[in-house]
């Protein structure tokens, strides 16, 4: 039967239509197999699902002509997709996410947008993406190959400041923009009030920090392993080397300062040059090998050494312990531009540092400030969201583990007030309980309403309200003013997941009270919830299917007469059970 179809929709795709065309059959259990001979992969299947009828009394999907000249139609594009996938690896592991970054984002784009059309089975939609995608990826190599040449492989992806950089070991240093890209023996240097970040092209990063002269002494790349050699030399100063998945996998990257020479697979190692003849390393993740005077040491994940030139390297040591602050909780609001920071101490420390970064990441402006005891006082906060962290160092400046990182909120009161809510997913929440606790902090002192009832806040600004659900979708107004009369409003959508919704089961067997009629084939349909995946099991058998998009999902058993077939619902990613029933075959 299914070589028959296979003869039809050939003979569609090459232009005739044969006489004896007509529509044609097949079983629920050949579902997935139908999927991967018409549509080229079993996880195209929905657009076959839906193309088809289904006939309840025979247990039978039928195909008509005009589905069947749409599904040829799909499958004479889904080769281009194929080869548009292959392509688009390739490409990124030739650097594109480095030079042809905005390409790629949109390719990714109409990737999902694809996927999406698959499971709603929509054919037309689908082979007109394929045809988008299969564009998209040309003008990814295009703008690869216009970007990228041999000798270019690291480009400035951040900088706070004044950043200087110098064509080869005897160009004149002039100011850097985010974007320029560095060759070998090129030089780039940060101030006392600056620093940057160097992206390499398997997307590592190497961040130089303040009063830092770093020297690109080497940087190729072996087209045939695609794999790159990267050194660099600190004539002064540190730098944070932070390296990809694919940089610790694929590349060599070494950091010589001094005398030592260093051979990084981390992807948080920093090395500084403290003076002409001393450099002290700290490595955080992964391994480092560290060379000098003939002599090698591997440094473990929070171990440090130190190199004197003219002596072999210390032996590893453990890093100093984090410091934790002394807040309640890893947030705060503040309305003046300062604030004193108290933190636990750490046995063996000889200093602190604290670094205040407008990004999680501290990759934006970062202002540092030390510290001879366990408190500092920051001054000049901006307005807005500050992040905090905080290291220790020892006798031999050895940096310590940094700390969590704290988020500061500072509003001026002329602003809207803040309002962060803590609990559940930023857009849409479901939940199968009959009431949900919703969580979050605003600007102290401001008045929250929460669908129009005052909610109280703590000194802090903190709040927590505990609201019952209705079955379904509800909508959750929050509107925060604070003493200027500054509003603040958002809202969101909490969906109470109704059991009789889960379970609202088609069948292709007659079903009724938790019996169903035995049948060799049963094809199991529902609509359930994004969230969810559907667990089946018969005897030893369990099959296990994600609910799609809409929260449709659709299952096909063969059990045996006299069995017991047992579907629970769950959420994906906590795996916890909300819903179980179990219905007897006979």
């Amino acid at each position: 039967m299914i070589t028959n179809l296979l003869i039809i929709l050939i003979a569609l795709h090459s232009g005739s239509r044969p006489a004896e065309a007509e529509p044609v059959f097949f079983k629920p259990p050949e579902l997935s197999r139908v999927a991967q001979e018409l549509v080229g992969s079993e996880s195209n299947w929905p657009l076959v699902f839906q193309a088809a009828e289904y006939q309840s009394r025979e247990n039978t999907f039928s195909l008509g002509i005009a589905s069947q000249e749409a599904l040829a139609r799909f499958l004479a594009n889904w080769q281009q997709m194929q080869e548009s996938r292959n392509r688009y690896s390739g490409l990124i592991r030739n650097g594109a996410g480095v030079f042809a970054a905005t390409e790629v984002a949109r390719t990714d784009s109409l990737h999902q947008a694809f996927r999406n059309m698959v499971e709603k089975g929509d054919i037309d939609a689908s082979v007109q993406l394929i045809s988008d995608y299969s564009r998209s990826i040309d003008d990814m190599a295009l703008a690869l190959e216009v970007n990228r040449t041999v000798d270019v492989e690291a480009r400035l992806s951040e900088k706070q400041g004044t950043v200087e950089y110098r064509r080869g070991l005897i160009g004149q240093w002039i100011a850097a923009s985010v974007g320029n890209l560095f060759r070998e023996a090129d030089g780039v240097r940060t101030s006392t009030e600056s620093t940057g970040t160097v992206t390499f092209v398997d997307g590592s990063d190497v961040e130089l920090a303040r009063n830092t002269t770093a020297i690109i002494r080497s940087s190729r790349l072996d087209r045939l392993t695609n794999t790159s050699d990267v050194e660099i030399n600190i004539s002064q100063g540190g730098l944070l080397t932070r390296l990809s998945a694919d940089g610790i996998e694929r590349s060599n990257y070494q950091i010589s300062a001094g005398s030592a020479t260093m051979t990084v697979k981390s992807s948080n190692f920093w090395a500084e040059k403290t003076d002409e003849d001393r450099v002290v390393m700290a490595n955080y993740s992964g391994t480092t090998t560290v060379t000098a005077e003939n002599e090698v040491i591997d440094l473990g994940r929070n171990q440090g050494t130190i190199v004197v030139r003219g002596r072999v390297p210390t032996q590893p040591v453990h890093l100093l312990s984090a410091p934790r602050m002394r807040w309640a909780a890893t947030d705060s609001v503040i309305v003046r531009d300062r604030i004193t920071l108290a933190w636990t101490p750490i046995q063996g420390a000889a200093r602190y540092e604290v670094d205040i970064s407008d990004s999680p990441s501290f990759d934006g402006w970062v202002r540092s400030f030390p510290s001879e005891t366990t408190e500092s006082t920051i001054s000049d906060i901006p307005t807005g969201i500050s992040h905090i962290r905080i290291r220790a160092f020892d006798d031999n400046d050895l940096r310590g583990i940094e700390s969590p990182t704290y988020r500061l909120l500072r509003s001026t009161g002329t602003l809207p007030p803040y309002l962060f809510l803590t609990s559940g997913d930023p857009a849409e929440i479901y939940t199968s309980d009959p009431e949900y606790t919703l969580t979050g902090i605003t600007e102290p002192g401001s008045t929250l309403k929460v669908n129009g009832k005052t909610i109280d806040l703590t000194p802090r600004g903190d709040f927590s309200v505990t609201l019952p659900l209705d079955q379904g979708s509800n909508t959750l107004e929050l509107l925060v003013a604070n003493a200027s009369g500054s509003t603040t409003r958002q809202e969101r959508s909490i969906t109470r997941i109704s059991e009789k919704k889960l379970f609202d089961l088609r069948w292709s067997s007659f079903a009724e009270e938790g019996r169903v009629r035995f049948a060799e084939d049963i094809l199991i349909t529902g609509r359930a919830y994004p969230p969810l995946e559907v667990v089946a099991r018969v005897g030893d058998v369990e099959q296990v299917v994600p609910c799609g998009i809409n929260g449709n999902w659709a299952l096909s058993i063969n059990p045996e007469r006299n069995s017991d077939l047992t579907i629970a619902l769950r959420y994906r990613n906590s795996k916890k059970v909300i819903g179980e029933r179990t219905f007897r075959i006979e």
